[in-house]
Parts: structure tokens; sequence; C-alpha cells
């Protein structure tokens, strides 16, 4: 026995437990000391104490990891119990009403560089021209007829440019019918003979016939005797960085310092004085201009969808009335034949020019959809013809003249479709409701800008919708954010009063919630027991 004493690698354990009568179980073997005991004691004869020993600590070892077991059982269903709670405490819960003007600032300012970078300028451009595309069609223009020189005409002719002797015929024609003005936009700087002589002594007996200028580089003369009567107007156009016509170049000052008129404002002026209408300036605004009944504002740089656009001269946003087919339109063979109804050219504006594609006078305009098929451009002469009208139009009848918010009220505005999709998500915590709700809005704030639209005045519609979509989709995600962050401390306080009354399970939990928290989380866990 004594021998067996010092060959035993749990004598001192073995003596303890022996003295405590078998009751200590603190004295039992555990873990790697009794694997290696079981190891030592295989193949020996031991003594009935011995044996007795060993199998107490075995029956330790299972019933301490059967509550092991039990106790990680336990901590998953604590765990899950405390996010449970944790959940329904606040799923009701809403973040402060503040956050609502904090998101549409954080949304609005981003949308709004964007803007000012020119980003969103193609897109505002296309739902111009997509609004200008759905407007109800106006009435044909009544005080406007046009003279077209098309390809069959330059065929019958046999020549181009058209000799003066012709112009010259066609214009004694039109003549006949007492029209109000007549608008030759054709540039005849020189000399096209046969008929020069005729054309030069019928420019000096018209006191109501206007030719062409073109004063931006390169500029082309008028002709010289209408220059002298001051009966010249210029017939460039302003284009858009996409190609397109959306702006009326009404004025500019020339390289000698004069101001020039465009050949539609010569016309539509020498209309107007008939009807006793002058042009005038506001007072003390010198670039706001009173016709009739209409008020004509300077296009800005950034009015509109546009940013930092070429603003020299005095210009207007066109509001087109329509196609050539908005118009009385007659060809120049068909003058030439006196094939003319009666009354066709009475007392209207006559504006001469050429549709043939060989000369290629023509604009994109925003009728030229180009989605589906070849864009269609309009003839220069037409677009002289939809200046003209517009501005009769709004002189004579009032009918509206495009305009557009000043920046501060244009960023308002954005602002507060901003804050209106905040708001949405806000008051609403079920995507689908939200989805619904911001569709609804959408389709209102697009008819609403249509409607002001067909009212003369362009919002900005592509910024006020990037905005409402942007702030509906980051507030409930900071909502989220938020959430997560009170639902994980109040899990970890259930958490820590458990571990109160079960220990064991409640660290376990713990652990596992630390394993599944993000790095932020775990310090915060590591602090809290810390703490403890």
């Amino acid at each position: 026995s004594k021998q067996l004493t010092h060959l035993r690698p749990y004598s001192q354990t073995f003596d303890a437990w022996i003295a405590a009568q078998g009751q200590d179980e603190s004295c039992l073997l555990r873990g790697q000391a009794l694997q290696d005991a079981l190891a030592w004691a295989m193949g020996k004869s031991l003594s009935d104490l011995d044996y007795q020993f060993l199998g107490a600590s075995q029956d330790l070892a299972k019933r301490q990891a059967q509550t092991a077991l039990e106790a990680v059982e336990q901590a998953s269903q604590i765990l899950a119990t405390a996010r449970q709670r944790a959940k329904q405490e606040f799923l009701k819960l809403r973040i402060g009403w503040g956050w609502i003007p904090l998101v549409a600032t954080g949304v609005s300012v981003p949308i709004l560089l964007l803007r000012l970078g020119g980003l969103l300028q193609g897109a505002e451009w296309n739902l111009f021209d997509q609004f200008v595309r759905w407007r109800p069609a106006e009435p044909p223009e009544q005080r406007v007829a046009i003279v077209i020189i098309d390809e069959l005409d330059i065929t019958k002719v046999g020549q181009w440019p058209i000799p003066d002797g012709v112009l010259a015929q066609a214009i004694k024609n039109i003549k006949a019918h007492k029209p109000r003005a007549i608008g030759l936009d054709i540039y005849r700087d020189l000399a096209v003979e046969p008929g020069h002589a005729e054309l030069v002594n019928l420019f000096k007996s018209s006191p109501n016939l206007f030719g062409i200028e073109k004063v931006v580089q390169p500029t082309i003369a008028p002709p010289p005797v209408l220059s002298q009567l001051d009966q010249v107007g210029f017939a460039d156009q302003v284009l858009d960085a996409d190609g397109k016509l959306r702006r009326g170049l009404l004025s500019v000052i020339a390289s000698d310092n004069q101001v020039r008129y465009s050949l539609a404002v010569k016309l539509a002026l020498h209309y107007l004085e008939a009807e006793g209408l002058i042009l005038e300036p506001l007072e003390g605004e010198p670039d706001r201009l009173r016709l009739g009944k209409a008020i004509f504002e300077r296009f800005e740089r950034n009015d509109g969808g546009y940013v930092r656009a070429q603003s020299g001269g005095y210009q207007i946003l066109l509001n087109f009335r329509g196609n050539q087919e908005h118009f009385s339109t007659f060809s120049l063979r068909q003058v030439l034949a006196n094939d003319i109804p009666p009354d066709s050219f009475r007392d209207r504006i006559v504006p001469i020019g050429t549709t043939a594609e060989s000369i290629n006078d023509f604009f994109y305009t925003p009728y030229s959809d180009s989605r589906f098929n070849s864009p269609k451009r309009m003839a220069g002469v037409t677009v002289h013809a939809n200046i003209i009208s517009e501005i009769i139009s709004a002189a004579l009848e009032g009918r509206a003249l495009f305009r557009v918010w000043t920046d501060p009220i244009e960023w308002l505005w954005i602002f507060a479709w901003a804050g209106v999709g905040t708001a949405i998500s806000w008051l609403w915590k079920s995507p689908s409701a939200i989805a619904a709700l911001i569709i609804f809005v959408s389709s209102g704030l697009l008819g609403g800008c249509y409607l002001a639209f067909l009212l003369g005045w362009w919002l900005p519609f592509v910024p006020s919708l990037l905005v409402l979509l942007g702030s509906a989709i980051i507030l409930p995600i900071i909502t989220n954010k938020q959430l997560e962050k009170l639902q994980f401390r109040r899990t970890l306080a259930f958490l820590l009063e458990v571990c109160q009354d079960y220990p064991t399970a409640g660290r376990i939990a713990i652990e596992y919630l630390k394993q599944s928290e993000s790095k932020e989380n775990q310090t915060f866990i590591d602090r809290q027991l810390g703490n403890g």
C-alpha cells in the first residue's frame, strides 16, 4: 500500500478525498488529470478505494458535462429571449423628428452640388423637351404665313442661290396680297444675277420688307440697301450643349457697339406697331421689357435647368407654338405662279426661307425626339415663325412666356421635397407603404410640374425627385441603425440581469452575443463586463 501511494499520480487528491470520507468533490480529478489517472490505472490491480475514487471522478465529469450542455442550451434560449424582448420594446419606437431636417439637408446638399456641377442639366433638358411634346396642340398661328423654298423649287429655278430676279418677282407677288411684314430669311450680301437691280429697287420701295445678317462669327453682311434703311435682323440662333435650340436670341450688341435685333423681333415689332404697341423697359429694371400684355425677362446663365449657360445678348426661353404644320405654308413655285388663295397673306407676317435638305438650314428642337427614329429637325424659317408667334401672341393675348424661379426659391423647393420624402419614411415603417406613397407623391410632383409648365413655369423636377427618393431611402437606413444600437444595448442589459440568477448560462449568452456583434459592440461588451 505504501508502495502504491508513491506510485499514484493522484495520491495527494486521493488522500484528501479519503480524509473527507469521500464527501468532498473538490478533491476529485478533472479534465486532463482524470484522463492521465485512467490511463495509468489501466491494466493495474488497484484497491477498492482507488476504483471508488476514479469512479466518483468520472461521475463528476459526466455531471459537469451535462450541466455545461444544459447551460449552453439555456444560454441560447436566454439570448433569443433577450433579443426578442429588446425588439418588442423598440418595435414602435421612432427616431426623433429632429432627424427630418438633418436627413433632408444631408440629401439636398449633394444633389444641389450635382446640379451646380451640371450633372443634372441633360436630364432637366430632356424633361423640358418631353413636356413640350406632351402639351396639347395649340391652334395654328393665323398671323404668320411661311413661304418655303424646297428642293422642287430649287430644281425648277435651276440654281442656288435663287437669282435676285426670281426673289424680286416672288416678293412682288406677295406684296400684292398686302401683308403687314415680309422677312427674307436668305442671305443676300452679294448680287445674284440676273435681276439684281430689280431686287434693289424693290428693297427701296418696301418699308415692310426685312432682310437678314449674321452677327456672330463668322459674320455675313446684310443687303446693303436694307441695312441703310434699318430693315435688317440677324438670323443667328443659340444652341445648347446637346445641339438643340431651346432659347431665342432677341438682340445682341454688335462689334460696332450698336444693338442688333433678330429678324423675328424686327418683324414682330413692325407688326405690333400697327396695333399701337411698342417695346419699352420697365422703370428701374432694364432687363425686363414690356410689350403690350407681355413682360419679357432676360435669360440668365443658371435659369431653370441650365448651369453656366452662355447668356450673351438678350435671350428668352422659347415657348414654341409647334412644327411647320402650325403655320400656313406655301411654296415658292405657288407664289411665282400666283397660285395663292385670296387673303392668305393679307395683314400677316410672311417669312421666306428654305426647307431644302441640300441647304441644311435646320435645327434640332424639343420636337426632335430621337428615341424611336431619326430626330426631325426644324427649318430655320419655321424657327423664326415660332419666335414671331411667341412675341406677338404674348403681347396681344398674354400667352405665357416661360418663367423660372430665382435660385434661393428653387433651393427651398428642392429642400421641401427632401423633407416630404423624409417625413413619409418617418411616419410609415412598412417598406411597401413607403414605396406606394413615394410612387404616388412622385406622380403628383411630375403632374404638378407639368401643369406649371403649361402655365409657363419651368420648375426643377429632376433634383426634386432625386431628393424625394434619396431621403425616403436614407431615413429608414438611419432608423434601423439607431434601433439596432438600442436593441443591442437593451439585449446586453437583459443578459447582465440574467447573470445574477444564472451566471454560467448568462455568461455563455453574453459570449454568443459578443461573437455576433461588430468590433465596436464587442469593445462595449468588454467595457461593461469590466465595470461589472
